[in-house]
């Protein structure tokens, strides 16, 4: 199936339960796949960062989210089937785990947020089986460890939370050590599953989380992000006006 594009970056234009099929039907072969969440954020880092640019060609699925893809999908007249919460299908995912009697494994967040994470998911989602789980932000003296137990793990799904590009890079250095058979980039949703949001926020809102200290909440990219809006609206405007189809 030919994919869509966006500023010439590709994605699926699929539903919840087409893409969920689609990731059962991945796990048959055995072999490794990826899946990546497509916000406007890393769709901009992706037009500048070569590295990014060809992993997305290369990824197995491709699930464009958040209400500016949103638009710009519907602005350039491919409207998504679907607007894909990450936070909402990431925890399908789980759930398909349990059903499919496969296991997980989760790496990211900064220090114990990946245990409230952890804490969190399995009390929703009880039959979770997570064969292992590791901070972000582990020591490089750590790193063949951490890898080697990986390995040893053979995560049929391995969600990985560094934050664009370092979760790319990450999995480009490792994938053929850590045999994982579906690599999902989360970016930061470890810190929306462990609570580190606002009451306010949408993510809050949406899971009912508590509120904690301030201090404690990190919001990466945040001044980058405030500058790439106005950029990509007129790009997606610039393409619809000059790009020959």
């Amino acid at each position: 199936m030919k994919r869509a594009r966006i500023l010439g970056i590709p994605y699926d234009n699929l539903t919840t339960e087409e893409a969920l099929f689609s990731v059962e039907q991945l796990l048959r072969d055995g072999k490794s796949h990826t899946l990546v969440f497509l916000s406007f954020p890393l769709l901009m880092r992706s037009k500048r960062n070569k590295l990014l640019r060809v992993f997305l060609e290369e990824s197995d699925l491709i699930i464009p989210t958040g209400t500016y893809m949103h638009w710009a999908a519907g602005f350039l007249k491919r409207p998504l089937k679907e607007h894909i919460d990450p936070s909402v299908f990431v925890k399908r995912l789980m759930v398909q785990s349990v059903e499919l009697g496969r296991n997980v494994y989760l790496l990211g967040g900064r220090g114990p947020t990946i245990d409230r994470a952890f804490s969190n998911l399995v009390r929703e989602i009880p039959r979770l089986f997570v064969v292992g789980r590791y901070r972000g932000n582990y020591r490089k003296s750590d790193h063949e460890n951490i890898i080697s137990a990986i390995g040893k793990a053979s995560p049929d799904y391995f969600f990985i939370g560094l934050g664009s590009p370092q979760e790319q890079i990450w999995i480009v250095q490792n994938r053929e050590k850590i045999h994982a058979k579906i690599i999902v980039f989360i970016e930061g949703l470890f810190d929306v599953y462990a609570g580190n949001v606002r009451r306010g926020s949408h993510y809050g809102k949406r899971l009912n989380l508590e509120r904690v200290p301030k201090r404690d909440i990190f919001y990466p990219y945040a001044f980058k992000r405030a500058v790439r809006t106005p950029l990509f609206v007129l790009a997606v405007i610039f393409e619809k006006i000059f790009w020959k189809n």
